[in-house]
């Protein structure tokens, strides 16, 4: 009886109304757009050799991915059914979405940013020296924290106490003094993520420059037809756009985001 009813409880929260199928069909959608980026990016480094575990590590991303997706999604869909203005001119009542939309994938991300660093330390302490992929962050955390003894067991214990030391309890003395604990633990959890998201977009971006750089033939003389001959100058710039038009946005959005 029990399972009937969460079963019926389960289906009405998915498939009550139209925007909630919708929200259903967006999460798939993601989650497949979320799995084949990353499917793409490890068969290019593997050479098309797929294990099973590389495969569920393809759809655990992919997961991961729609549910931080389905926040911004779930959080515009309450945004536009909670507004009044939207529906002064429409017949139809507003549908009704389940907090659950909202509130599972928040606290799965939640829980994934929270314990990201921890995995993170202990892959530090269980590999070795030789494994590559490592930041400027991993290797000092690695050279003068958790890698000072020999012993993996030691090295786990040295990830584990950092992690706890550095980024569970703090948030934890922080809120005991007033501040709003949610807040602060997503904040306090965040910098680690994104001080790794920001070194690789760094390198991803200046490495994007270099590409469209080097697509553009002859740069010297390219800038030299600008300013002695305007005709050859949008002739060579039709015959191939692209380079330079990404080139232009990219050292505009360089140049702009450094003066902020």
């Amino acid at each position: 009886m029990k399972i009937l009813i969460f079963q019926d409880n389960l289906l009405d929260v998915l498939f009550g109304n139209g925007a909630s199928i919708a929200l259903v069909i967006i999460f798939l959608i993601v989650l497949i757009i979320g799995t084949l980026l990353i499917y793409f990016q490890v068969a290019l480094v593997l050479k098309g050799e797929f294990k099973l575990k590389d495969r569920l590590q393809c759809i655990v991303f992919g997961m991961i991915f729609s549910f931080a997706v389905m926040i911004v999604v779930a959080m515009a869909f309450i945004f536009a059914i909670k507004t009044p203005e939207f529906w002064k001119t429409s017949e139809t009542e507003p549908p009704e979405i389940h907090p659950y939309y909202l509130l599972i994938p928040f606290g799965i991300c939640l829980a994934y940013i929270t314990f990201y660093p921890l995995i993170d330390f202990l892959f530090i302490a269980l590999s070795d020296e030789s494994d590559e992929g490592l930041t400027p962050f991993h290797k000092f955390i690695g050279d003068k924290i958790i890698n000072k003894s020999p012993n993996k067991l030691i090295r786990v214990i040295l990830a584990v106490g950092f992690f706890l030391g550095v980024f569970f309890f703090p948030p934890l003395l922080l809120s005991l003094i007033g501040l709003p604990f949610l807040m602060i633990w997503i904040s306090w959890m965040l910098v680690y993520p994104l001080l790794i998201l920001t070194f690789y977009g760094s390198k991803g971006y200046i490495a994007g420059i270099t590409n469209v750089y080097y697509h553009i033939p002859d740069m010297r003389r390219s800038l030299y037809l600008g300013f002695e001959d305007g005709k050859r100058t949008i002739k060579e710039f039709l015959n191939d756009p692209a380079p330079r038009i990404i080139l232009g946005l990219m050292l505009f959005v360089f140049v702009w985001a450094g003066s902020r």
